[in-house]
């Protein structure tokens, strides 16, 4: 495991390698961007270059013992710590102190990874922020958040951030074909459904269950949109459990119509723009008979419905309401 094992995120890679060669460290590193985006294999590997013992230039070698028991988790100068529970206590923060005050076991830097570090109470936070401001020698911070704006300004403020970019679709087929064997649709399906985020695109594949739940997500919105209220509604009530897959039934939903929308605007000329690609010949059945406006008040409906899940107003009431007004609109011919 090393740099070239990260796909995308070449600035960060290099940056991240210059600094490990010119031991300019700092003491605190923020990595900054979605659920998997890579940000924790980021920093395990950059962990594992900063206490590389292998006497190759480029680190990490992946070969020497403080790499192979970095890579397992299982060096004694290195630390993860994660939310217990919803959030990340200032109890922990004082283990945390505690830890970075002493000097390391090993040779080398003492690393403590903080996952999820948005979800730091505020106390958490504060009491974090004095050690950031006197840190201890030769202990780094490798800070992992959703978003960096969730951290206290101060805490930004005395860390390097990187941010974690979307990875080119094409650069993204490859690397998946690459190191596995899965059909070419589902690849292609899995990929423009990632966002550009590796992780998502990976789980997608390895969960079977999800192009199951999108052939039941389609056939639900199918018959919504054929005026069959009742029976999306059913249909939606076996899918939809709970908020989670509430908010990716929704979000394919947003996904579904705006496909459906680039196929009216560009009629043919932009297919690569299709987000569910695997599922063309539907779509353009729809686009047929779905006018601009039309579109645009289902995802204004569709908008409204993923505020409210959000804000935890009933899941079910939101969702059958949802159904039964996509199939008002599409049947009303005012």
């Amino acid at each position: 495991m090393g740099f070239n094992d990260i796909i995308g995120q070449r600035v960060i890679v290099e940056s991240l390698r210059n600094a490990v060669k010119s031991n300019m460290i700092s003491n605190g590193y923020i990595f900054s961007g979605p659920k998997g985006c890579g940000k924790k294999l980021m920093a395990f590997i950059f962990a594992m270059a900063l206490n590389c013992s292998g006497k190759a230039n480029d680190k990490p070698c992946g070969g020497c013992s403080s790499c192979i028991r970095t890579s397992s988790g299982n060096h004694p100068n290195l630390e993860l710590v994660k939310p217990i529970g919803q959030s990340i206590k200032i109890k922990q923060v004082r283990g945390i102190i505690s830890d970075s005050a002493r000097k390391p076991f090993e040779r080398g830097y003492k690393i403590i990874i903080i996952d999820n570090a948005d979800k730091m109470t505020i106390e958490a936070q504060d009491a974090f922020l004095k050690t950031l401001e006197e840190p201890p020698e030769n202990t780094v911070f490798l800070i992992l958040t959703e978003s960096h704006s969730l951290l206290l300004p101060t805490i930004v403020s005395r860390c390097q951030v990187y941010r974690f970019k979307p990875v080119d679709s094409l650069e993204m087929k490859a690397f998946i074909k690459s190191k596995y064997d899965y059909p070419e649709m589902d690849v292609e399906a899995a990929v423009r459904h990632s966002k550009g985020i590796v992780g998502r695109a990976l789980e997608l594949l390895r969960d079977k269950g999800s192009f199951k739940a999108r052939a039941l997500y389609i056939d639900i919105l199918e018959k919504a949109l054929t005026g069959n209220g009742n029976d999306a509604i059913l249909l939606a009530s076996e899918a939809i459990e709970d908020k989670e897959s509430a908010e990716s039934f929704l979000e394919f939903s947003l996904s579904w119509f705006r496909d459906i929308m680039v196929l009216g605007e560009s009629r043919g000329a932009c297919d690569n723009l299709i987000i569910n690609a695997d599922s063309l010949e539907v779509l353009s059945r729809h686009n047929s008979f779905l006018t601009e406006a039309k579109l645009n008040s289902i995802m204004e409906i569709i908008n409204k419905t993923y505020r409210y899940i959000k804000h935890n107003v009933g899941i079910k009431n939101s969702i059958d309401g949802m159904l039964f007004n996509i199939a008002e609109v599409n049947s009303y011919n005012g």
